[in-house]
């Protein structure tokens, strides 16, 4: 299925997957394809992505970080995390991230990310969780009941990592995210 996502300089065709995850807890939940370059990705349930998402814009709001397109990055990743994006949610690297350098910085900045959550512990706490700012109710409510296990985002930032630096090679896996709904 294709749907066409309007973004204020263009438009930008993008696939829509829907595949039932291994961990049958989570098959209710709409699943989405992150890929970069050569349709090489992974299957995904969205509201697992968005948390990810969530944890990408914070570190990328840093000033660290210089991007060719970093405004049209923050903006791509907030509507994510509002919850504008359902149904269609990518990540527009292909579009977004200018060259090697640009890739390199995302690679930096992905495990910087990581590297915060290691730190939070095991768990990242309900507090947290409810404090993320969001449009999405659906998103309020599922990350309103347990805390959500590091080690699962630290899985999503890795498979990221692998994307952009060219060792990542499913086009068909489904990244199975152990969180108890």
């Amino acid at each position: 299925m294709e749907r066409f996502r309007l973004s204020w300089k263009k438009i930008i065709k993008v696939n829509i997957a829907r595949e039932e995850p291994a961990n049958k807890s989570n098959k209710n939940m709409a699943t989405t394809f992150i890929d970069y370059k050569d349709k090489k990705g992974f299957y995904i349930s969205e509201s697992f992505m968005q948390l990810a998402i969530y944890y990408i814009s914070e570190e990328l709001k840093k000033s660290q970080y210089t991007f060719v397109n970093k405004t049209e990055l923050l903006d791509t990743l907030d509507s994510s995390i509002k919850g504008y994006d359902k149904g269609f949610l990518v990540l527009l690297w292909d579009e977004e991230l200018e060259g090697t350098v640009d890739e390199q910085t995302m690679i930096l900045l992905l495990q910087n990310v990581k590297a915060s959550l290691m730190n939070k512990g095991d768990m990242i706490s309900l507090t947290e969780l409810k404090a993320i700012p969001t449009d999405d109710p659906d998103f309020e409510r599922l990350y309103s009941r347990n805390p959500f296990p590091t080690s699962e985002l630290i899985k999503i930032m890795d498979a990221l990592i692998q994307m952009l630096n060219g060792s990542w090679t499913s086009t068909n896996l489904y990244l199975d995210i152990n969180y108890r709904l």
